[in-house]
């Protein structure tokens, strides 16, 4: 084989560069939620240090969610404008400094400066991660692709916290948790210098990315030019091109959210204290069995991105989103109420609220699909603007689950309420999915 061929063959053949940067995505998304959901495992150590009750607590969840969901519309607007790489790696800087400040104690102003940095930092990741499939990959396989970088990695970085954080770190190594706390946040920022190296917004713009997988995204016409103006998205532009129509399937995707994520907190925020302080199980049983609702989430999350795309392919968009978000939630409301009749056993408990999980972010999947589907060139605006919803209904979530949990939280039957919480979301979440059209588009005011 001369020298010619083997050009012209390589030239031909696509290069693989959108994997390098979908390991990226999961790496971001993996190490966003470890640090997202190290809070909730240490929240007996730093409710102790900083002298703090349960509904202060409660109060730290929301000045996350305050700080979350303000900066999310106008990152997300800024990630339509400019893309999604120096973004990104600013924002995995900004929430790793966020973390570290956690572990002032006993300074209070660290703790609220931690929470907020790691509010904003973490805002428009998804956002972020959403608009870079939508360059990287072609539609046909665009909702797997999000399903493993967008839930599957994140549901695992939970689980692998609990784990990582409760039963290796501190319940095996024996660190203290202000250690812990530094020790991730310093592998935040190596994350943050390898996905400046690696990633860029594009195919187009990436230096070892070749004709043939800039073509095979599927992003470009048969001329070469994008087949989308580069223009200024903004949050007004959104609005006045989206007919009545189209708002009220945008409004039930955002109640769709906001219920999931009041439900989903349960499981992040509350139920390594359930463990821990009801149940008087060890850090190293607590980060074991904790961990199984997020390992259920991951599981689902890669079910739901695949089953999405193949009911896609045979009943269309809009049929494949509503099944499967219907489907997923309503399933997930019926074994958290089998669940609750077995609260007593925290092993079975656990095993249950795995699969939970599991359905409940079949969703998870769903959501990100549709907001693609919807978003055209609005795609990170309008993602950022249902988590923006939905962390608003979140925070108020938060503080209503923190006045929720007993006083003594050693009482099993006292958790009940906030349980039972979780059931009605997960109920309330199936009915919005079932009246959802994802073939609504923004960008085309259809």
């Amino acid at each position: 084989m001369d020298r010619n061929q083997l050009q012209t063959e390589t030239a031909t053949a696509p290069t693989k560069v959108r994997w390098s940067v979908f390991t990226m995505g999961c790496l971001t998304s993996w190490m966003l939620y470890v640090h997202r959901y190290t809070f909730g495992v240490l929240k007996p150590d730093i409710a102790e240090a900083y002298g703090l009750d349960n509904a202060s607590l409660g109060y730290l969840d929301a000045l996350f969610s305050v700080f979350y969901g303000g900066v999310q519309i106008p990152a997300g607007m800024l990630v339509d404008v400019v893309g999604a790489d120096l973004f990104l790696t600013a924002s995995i800087v900004t929430w790793s400094v966020g973390l570290a400040l956690h572990a002032g104690a006993p300074a209070i102003g660290c703790l609220y400066a931690g929470r907020m940095l790691l509010g904003a930092g973490q805002s428009a990741v998804f956002a972020s991660l959403g608009w870079l499939t939508r360059q990287w990959f072609h539609e046909s396989v665009r909702t797997t692709i999000q399903g493993w970088l967008g839930v599957f990695f994140a549901r695992f970085g939970g689980a692998a916290t609990n784990i990582l954080v409760a039963t290796v770190m501190i319940g095996i190594l024996g660190y203290g948790w202000q250690t812990v706390l530094i020790m991730l946040a310093s592998s935040g920022l190596v994350l943050a210098g390898l996905f400046l190296i690696v990633v860029r917004n594009s195919p187009e713009l990436h230096p070892r990315a070749n004709q043939a997988e800039i073509d095979l995204v599927g992003l470009r016409d048969t001329t070469g030019k994008s087949e989308e103006k580069k223009t200024r998205p903004s949050y007004r532009e959104m609005l006045r091109n989206c007919p009545k129509s189209v708002r009220v399937h945008v409004l039930l995707l955002c109640f769709a959210a906001s219920f999931s994520t009041v439900a989903d907190h349960i499981f992040s925020g509350w139920i390594p204290m359930f463990l821990k302080n009801a149940h008087g199980l060890s850090y190293k049983e607590m980060g074991i069995y904790s961990s199984l609702p997020l390992i259920g989430g991951a599981i689902g999350g890669v079910l739901g991105g695949f089953l999405n795309d193949k009911l896609a392919a045979r009943r269309g968009r809009r049929q494949a989103r509503r099944i499967m978000g219907t489907m997923g939630k309503g399933m997930a409301a019926v074994m958290l109420f089998i669940a609750l009749f077995v609260k007593e056993d925290p092993y079975l408990f656990c095993i249950l609220l795995g699969v939970v999980k599991i359905f409940a972010d079949i969703s998870l999947a769903t959501r990100w699909g549709a907001i693609t589907d919807m978003g055209g060139r609005f795609t990170a605006t309008l993602f950022a603007f249902v988590n923006s919803f939905a962390i608003v209904v979140g925070i108020l979530g938060s503080i209503i689950q923190g006045y929720m949990i007993p006083n003594d939280a050693n009482n099993v039957a006292g958790w009940l309420p906030v349980l039972v919480l979780g059931f009605v979301c997960y109920c309330l979440c199936a009915i919005c999915w079932a009246c959802v059209d994802c073939t609504k588009q923004l960008s085309e005011g259809k």
